[in-house]
C-alpha cells in the first residue's frame, strides 16, 4: 500500500467516525429534546403530544441531520482535496442518506410505541 492509498482510506476512516459520532449525538439530543417536550406537556392542558406531530419531528430531525452531515461532507471534501487526495463523493452520500432513512425508522418506533 503506498502512501496516497493510505491518506485516501484514513479519510474514509475519518469521515464514517465522525458521521457515526455526530449522528449518537444527534439521537440522543433529540429524544432528550422530545422527551422535555412531552414532560412539559404532561404538566399543562391539552396534555401529551399528538402522533403527528411526533412523526413530523422525527423527519424533520432526520432531513436536518442529513443536511448537517452534507454540508460536513463538502467541507471534508474541500480539505481533503487540499492534500490531492480522491474523495468519492457517491459512497459518502449513501452512507448519509442510510443514516437519515434509519434515524427516520428509528424515531419513530421509539416516539410512538
Amino acid at each position: 500500500m503506498d502512501i496516497k492509498s493510505f491518506f485516501q482510506y484514513l479519510s474514509y476512516v475519518v469521515y464514517f467516525l465522525i458521521v457515526f459520532i455526530l449522528t449518537y449525538y444527534m439521537q440522543w439530543i433529540t429524544v432528550l429534546f422530545v422527551g422535555s417536550i412531552r414532560f412539559t406537556a404532561a404538566d399543562s392542558f391539552p396534555g401529551d403530544l399528538s402522533r403527528f406531530s411526533l412523526v413530523i419531528m422525527s423527519f424533520v430531525f432526520s432531513i436536518m441531520h442529513f443536511v448537517v452531515l452534507t454540508i460536513y461532507l463538502l467541507l471534508h471534501n474541500i480539505l481533503v482535496s487540499l492534500f490531492k487526495i480522491r474523495f468519492q463523493y457517491k459512497i459518502a452520500l449513501v452512507i448519509n442518506t442510510v443514516v437519515a432513512v434509519s434515524l427516520i425508522i428509528y424515531f419513530i418506533k421509539v416516539f410512538l410505541y
